[in-house]
């Protein structure tokens, strides 16, 4: 499990550093990744992105956010060999969005399950409930 949690800490840095490089981002997510956020306050509907979806993602998160941060509580290797990992994550907005005001900071409870092949992300299935705000 250290070898499969050490890919998905490099990926949460990566991401937490906002972090644009699809050469850095390819060294912990295999090719054919999904990722999946289910339902939230920021998201109404469920998202499913690909590898370049993901860097999409994070460059939007470039313009509406500063000093992202995950703070890793606790994670539980599962028999079918998934990570199941649980975080706490908080950010600032740089901008108005909606009801959200800019120098605002969203926090929230982060639950990610992670499948790898080949010792990179191949799924990640991502549930988040946000503070209220």
């Amino acid at each position: 499990m250290a070898e499969q949690l050490q890919v998905i800490t490099n990926f949460l840095s990566l991401s937490e550093s906002l972090e644009i490089d699809p050469a850095s981002y390819a060294e912990v997510l295999h090719p054919d990744v999904e990722q999946v956020e289910f339902p939230n306050l920021l998201n109404r509907s469920i998202q499913r992105r690909s590898f370049a979806e993901i860097l999409d993602n994070i460059r939007a998160g470039r313009e509406l956010l500063v000093n992202p941060h995950f703070e890793l509580q606790r994670a539980h290797h599962c028999p079918d060999g998934s990570v199941v990992v649980e975080a706490y994550w908080r950010a600032t907005l740089t901008s108005d969005i909606g009801p959200l005001v800019r120098g605002q900071q969203l926090a929230a409870q982060f639950c990610m399950v992670f499948e790898l092949v080949e010792n990179k992300i191949i799924k990640q299935r991502t549930y988040n409930c946000f503070d209220p705000f």
